[in-house]
């Protein structure tokens, strides 16, 4: 059986013990302990907690043993094992990286296709030249509109403008061969209306001649 020490022996060592700690507990004491605790971690921040809890009740437990009351009789035997339990757990936590968020690549894959619009999925070369030629009608067109324009009857032959007009939408669902034949089309109704414009300038000036005679 080990001697026990002179009990003044063992009031040096606790007073000492008591003055190291307060020591250390002063900064934290001296502000609120959510303003320690919200810059941690999450696991920190529980460690943190564990080790208060712990430490108030091995606090009592101390104080208890001083008064002579037998800290196994009491409450807060339970509570230091319970506390025990917990700091195993976290200790068992630390090393463990958190679990990352898996992206399912296929049906991320299937959402962004469906979300493209219906020309997009169409082949490159195809809607290119859909374009290119809805460009070059729209450019026809308007040529026609100014020349109409210029002679002051657009109001009275705008209908021959629109004669085997066909509208050209990139990413439509027709076939080309269908949209090559509404093409030729288009491009015989422009040309009957310059034709029909350069008639009407030669009678005019024809008029204007006959006129000054």
């Amino acid at each position: 059986m080990s001697e026990q020490p002179p009990p003044d022996q063992t009031l040096t060592s606790l007073t000492s013990h008591l003055d190291a700690l307060e020591a250390v507990l002063a900064p934290l004491e001296a502000k609120p302990w959510s303003d320690t605790t919200d810059r941690l971690s999450t696991l920190e921040r529980t460690k943190m907690d564990v080790l208060g809890a712990y430490l108030i009740n091995d606090l009592i437990w101390i104080y208890l043993k001083m008064k002579g009351i037998d800290p196994a009789k009491h409450e807060v035997t339970s509570e230091l094992e319970r506390i025990k339990v917990y700091y195993g757990k976290i200790s068992s936590a630390e090393g463990k990286e958190e679990p990352r968020p898996q992206i399912d690549q296929a049906a991320a894959r299937r959402f962004v296709s469906n979300s493209l619009p219906r020309a997009q999925h169409l082949p490159q070369t195809n809607s290119a030249e859909l374009a290119a030629r809805q460009a070059a009608y729209i450019a026809a067109e308007q040529d026609a509109e100014n020349t109409l324009r210029r002679l002051g009857k657009a109001s009275r032959f705008r209908h021959i403008q629109d004669e085997g007009s066909v509208k050209l939408v990139p990413g439509d669902a027709r076939d080309l061969e269908d949209e090559d034949v509404m093409m030729d089309s288009a491009e015989q109704g422009q040309q009957q209306a310059e034709d029909f414009l350069k008639t009407l300038e030669g009678e005019m000036q024809a008029s204007d001649k006959g006129a000054q005679r």
